[in-house]
């Protein structure tokens, strides 16, 4: 397959624009070691195995739809599947599809995907990501721009892999999530009182609310860096699962589970409205620190 390097004097990125717009590798160089987990050497890049990398883009959003809790033509619909692993609808289109090139340079790459709106999001969109390696950052642009005649809800989600260490921590002003009571309640929980999580210790699937835009994150010994939002980010995700040497720190803009949010409640769902012809952005950037 036809991977895609942007590299400087510090950091190396290698992107996989046929598997997803997939992150295979980004490693300090200096340091010789890998920020986001790296893609097997001994798997072979296809359409499922994006779930492998160390990146991915959800889009048109993030998270889960389940079973009929889809809204369309006045009727709430089941989706199929979007990954073989996956019972339920996840994360919309663009990891499990190709991703066509539209401007490569030495630190940037700009990717265009287009959804006609059928065998799975039932409305058309057209979705460009760019990549921009800095001196010390990867930043990553998102844009969703609705081409159908009807508006539709829609949000984005940066969804990076990291490999677990003794020292994994994320620092951050918020683990307060919404619960769900019963069926169509919910209320707010905090998690835990202090500023950090120990990703050892605490295992985890939820989007953390009112996420104030910098969150530190101690990979392990010789890594630690700043997840900055650059526009419209305001939740944080963490998944941190029992029994896995993996941990992601997915900054989004809508919560888990988003579409039961909002066909059950009017409690805080973080999906946008989108027009025909407008468009949506969302921006975070991965800052390596000293």
């Amino acid at each position: 397959m036809s991977q895609k390097i942007l590299e400087n004097k510090k950091l190396l990125l290698e992107i996989s624009p046929n598997m997803g717009a997939s992150i295979l590798r980004f490693i300090d160089k200096e340091k010789k070691t890998n920020i986001f987990r790296s893609f097997p050497l001994k798997k072979r890049q296809g359409k499922y195995n994006c779930y492998f990398s160390g990146y991915f883009a959800t889009i048109p959003y993030f998270g889960a739809i389940h079973k009929k809790t889809f809204f369309y033509k006045d009727k709430y619909i089941n989706l199929p599947r979007t990954h073989i692993l996956e019972p339920d609808t996840i994360h919309g289109e663009g990891w499990v599809n190709k991703w066509k090139v539209k401007k490569n340079t030495k630190n940037i790459l700009v990717l265009e995907f287009l959804h006609n709106g059928k065998n799975s999001f039932p409305f058309k969109y057209q979705s460009i990501q760019t990549f921009n390696l800095t001196k010390d950052s990867l930043i990553i642009r998102l844009k969703i721009i609705n081409l159908d005649k009807s508006k539709f809800h829609c949000g984005i989600g940066f969804h990076p892999w990291f490999t677990i260490s003794k020292d994994s921590k994320i620092f951050s002003n918020t683990f307060s999530y919404l619960n769900q009571t019963k069926i169509n309640k919910f209320n707010i929980k905090e998690m835990i009182n202090s500023k950090s999580l120990d990703l050892n210790k605490t295992k985890i699937d939820e989007t953390f609310l009112k996420w104030n835009g910098r969150s530190k994150l101690i990979l392990n010994k010789h890594i630690k860096l700043e997840i900055i939002n650059k526009k419209n980010v305001g939740n944080l995700h963490v998944y941190s699962p029992p029994r896995e040497n993996f941990f992601c720190i997915e900054p989004v803009t809508n919560i888990r589970d988003s579409f039961l949010v909002m066909k059950n409640s009017k409690a805080y769902h973080g999906l946008k409205i989108l027009n025909p012809k407008k468009s949506f952005e969302a921006a975070v950037e991965f800052k390596i620190l000293n």
